[in-house]
């Protein structure tokens, strides 16, 4: 489901992705309702983003139940990854590791060209 917003005070924020927990999905429903907030949103930063904008909305999806959010700068190739509970974690190289939302995916992934 593309373009999924989630509500975060009197504002929407719509990541590129989102990462729920295992349920059943109608494949025709344009606007899905969200029951429970993500597991994991993910921002890649524009050219045009300022990076200020992206952090502030990362922690205001955070602070509305998000479990975790990362920020995929792909002009300089790191992903920062931010908690509520803990300070943001950036990476250049390796693994991914986010024991918040339990996921892990290699650097050389995230970044494949093919």
């Amino acid at each position: 489901v593309s373009e999924v917003s989630i509500p975060i005070g009197d504002k929407d924020a719509t990541p590129d992705v989102l990462i729920f927990p295992k349920r059943a999905v109608d494949w025709f429903e344009t606007k899905p309702a969200l029951s429970e907030p993500p597991i994991l949103a993910i921002e890649i930063q524009s050219p045009s983003q300022p990076m200020e904008t992206i952090i502030d909305k990362a922690k205001a999806m955070l602070n509305h139940g998000v479990k975790s959010v990362w920020i995929i700068q792909p002009a300089i190739k790191t992903v920062s990854v931010f908690t509520k509970d803990a300070p943001p974690k950036t990476y250049v190289e390796g693994a991914i590791r986010d024991s918040v939302s339990d996921i892990e995916l290699s650097f050389e992934e995230i970044f494949a060209t093919e």
